[in-house]
């Protein structure tokens, strides 16, 4: 491995606005491990750092140089008119500048391109909830299009099982260090035993992909980062510097965006995309090979969370690594042992107003759906249809009560569900310990539960509250004063596993929230 440092001087040159060949006011530095990224107004340039190591070799001027020009090519396939050129920069008498003159010489290099919005980030909307169904529909036809396309690859050098074998052997033993910190032993166990009987078993299958043409120059690091919602959708920056990361089978990189997705939760996405995708690619399709990458692309998170973990200063940063690498071993442990099982029991949690109610009725017509406002009516003797609205902590709203009727519907959930009974449970979740106890008794129980998160803005929950207690037809006796009750003593509920908390935000049609969710649960 070498490692050097890009010249301050430059990193300088680039942060001030008047060096820029465009008019700008504002750049703002960014830095990865291989990269410096410097945001204009509304350009953006990027220079590579003089680092190799290993699989990325940009040791030299004319390394950087030629990846930059492949960077520019590359990416020219799915985010047209984004990726603009490559500029060199010349320095003079110890001046930088992005002009030649007949003294000075390129002593770096600069991707050119244009500013992604950032508003349209696959990764901001989903953390804003945005349902966005008819976007990832467009997103699996603009990747079957790309991903058919591509002349199939008929060398040997990549693609072949043998390339598949020794990186899932190089991930497991640099995942060993881990044990006990970020995977336990019988999961990594688990993990291991998954993947090699896996390749043992399907040596055929992944000859047979290459015989038939599935190894394709794709993308490589297909995930939510790097796609820009839009008509077409623009998906940038695609692996550069390593062909054997770029050219594989078409499912390992689409592989990626799944397990991206639903780290996140967001299986309704992930079956918007499996149906648009398939639809224009049928042939590439292999639901259990399509698994197995989904196994290896989450083991992979894993490993660069734990080594991060490993290299960041500040404590809270080492654990914020810690938790995602954890969260990714146990999705890759989820594909293993319970994607065939149906989530059960399904837990709607929100604020008052939020839409879990409407949603957990109109969803599923089978199941035995479990409410809150119902349960704590009857414990407290109080006829269904009679409104009894009251502060927090008196009444039919006490601290007691609230902890019985939290009991009796995880009591009332895990009994039809090993009945084999589909159960939704629809109740606030506003604690963390209410849910880490659902959650956890559901587990030892061999269950499988999955919780929506609905939300909607602060006006809009009250708005909804007011017309709800006008209508007077709701069981609820949730008024504004327990909303703002509510909104006061809220817990996020970052303690669950990722992939097992859909955040979902209800100001959308819930039409179409109930029937993307219907795809899945």
């Amino acid at each position: 491995m070498y490692v050097n440092e890009t010249s301050k001087d430059l990193i300088s040159f680039l942060l001030n606005p008047l060096n820029y060949p465009e008019k700008t006011v504002h750049v703002v530095h960014m830095e990865t491990h291989i990269s410096h990224v410097f945001l204009c107004d509304a350009l953006v340039y990027k220079i590579k750092k003089p680092v190799n190591f290993g699989f990325l070799d940009f040791s030299s001027l004319q390394k950087r140089h030629y990846f930059c020009e492949k960077e520019v090519e590359l990416n020219s396939r799915l985010a047209k008119d984004i990726y603009l050129n490559v500029l060199p920069i010349y320095k003079t008498d110890g001046h930088y500048s992005f002009t030649k003159n007949k003294k000075n010489r390129p002593v770096e290099y600069a991707v050119k391109m244009k500013k992604i919005p950032m508003d349209c980030l696959l990764f901001n909307l989903i953390s804003e909830g945005k349902p966005l169904y008819r976007d990832l529909e467009e997103v699996g036809r603009t990747l079957a299009m790309f991903h058919g396309n591509i002349k199939p690859y008929r060398g040997e050098r990549f693609g072949g099982i043998e390339a598949i074998l020794t990186a899932t052997e190089d991930n497991f033993n640099q995942i060993k260090t881990f044990c006990g910190t970020t995977i336990d032993q019988k999961s990594f166990e688990n993990l291991a035993n998954y993947t090699r009987t896996f390749l043992e078993e399907n040596n055929k299958t992944f000859y047979r992909r290459k015989r038939d043409g599935f190894i394709r120059e794709g993308h490589g690091d297909l995930h939510c980062q790097h796609i820009c919602l839009g008509h077409p959708p623009v998906i940038f920056d695609c692996i550069e510097f390593s062909d054997s990361f770029r050219i594989i089978d078409a499912l390992q990189d689409i592989a990626f965006l799944f397990m991206d997705l639903e780290y996140r939760g967001r299986f309704d996405l992930t079956s918007c995309l499996f149906k648009s995708y398939f639809a224009g690619w049928r042939e590439a399709q292999n639901e259990e090979l399509l698994r197995f990458y989904k196994v290896y692309r989450a083991v992979v998170r894993g490993k660069v969370e734990g080594l991060t973990a490993g290299n960041v200063a500040g404590i809270r940063e080492q654990e914020l690594a810690r938790a995602k690498a954890t969260n990714y071993f146990n999705l890759a442990d989820y594909y293993i042992n319970y994607v065939h099982k149906p989530f059960n029991p399904i837990v709607f949690m929100g604020l008052s107003g939020s839409g879990k109610s409407t949603i957990s009725r109109d969803f599923s017509s089978g199941a035995v759906i479990l409410r809150s406002d119902e349960i704590r009516k009857e414990a407290s003797g109080v006829v269904k249809n009679e409104h009894r609205y009251g502060a927090v902590g008196e009444g039919i709203y006490t601290p007691e009560l609230t902890r019985q009727i939290y009991c009796a519907l995880l009591d009332k959930a895990l009994g039809y569900a090993r009945e084999g009974r589909k159960v939704i449970v629809d109740a606030t979740y506003l604690k963390a310990s209410q849910r880490t106890h659902f959650y956890n008794s559901s587990i030892e129980k061999g269950l499988n539960p999955f919780f929506v998160h609905c939300f909607a803005s602060e006006d809009i929950l009250r708005d909804r509250i007011r017309k709800r207690m006008q209508g007077g037809q709701d069981i609820s006796d949730a008024d504004l004063s327990v909303l703002e009750h509510q909104l006061q003593h809220l817990e996020e509920p970052d303690e669950l596993p990722s992939f097992r908390v859909l955040r979902i935000n209800t100001e959308d049609a819930i039409d179409n929230v109930v029937n993307a969710l219907k795809e899945f649960l």
